[in-house]
């Protein structure tokens, strides 16, 4: 798990929200597909967060997690088989720059 990663992004406020449904999430990944953009999101959830998924801009996933160390890591594995797969990580992504010191 990628402990800078993790460590920046927003922190669960407790009480309601109304736009925790629609709110566009934080950046983890991006890559190419041959034809297609993937992106995952974290997403703030009244049950915790949500791993979303969207393809070309088009939301195609979203898988609910208990804690974000657990959104993080089923993130870096899904990344890391599509990588394996030969999807390309496009340049400047969310995830790189949070890398960065």
């Amino acid at each position: 798990m990628d402990a800078t990663r993790l460590s920046r992004l927003p922190s669960r406020q407790s009480g309601p929200s109304s736009d925790r449904a629609t709110a566009p999430g934080h950046g983890l990944w991006r890559l190419q597909g041959a034809t297609d953009e993937l992106r995952a999101l974290a997403v703030e959830t009244s049950f915790g967060y949500a791993l979303a998924l969207e393809l070309d801009r088009e939301r195609i996933l979203l898988l609910l997690q208990p804690s974000l160390e657990t959104l993080v890591a089923y993130a870096d594995r899904i990344e890391a088989a599509l990588l394996a797969q030969g999807w390309q990580r496009l340049p400047d992504t969310p995830s790189r720059a949070l890398e960065r010191p």
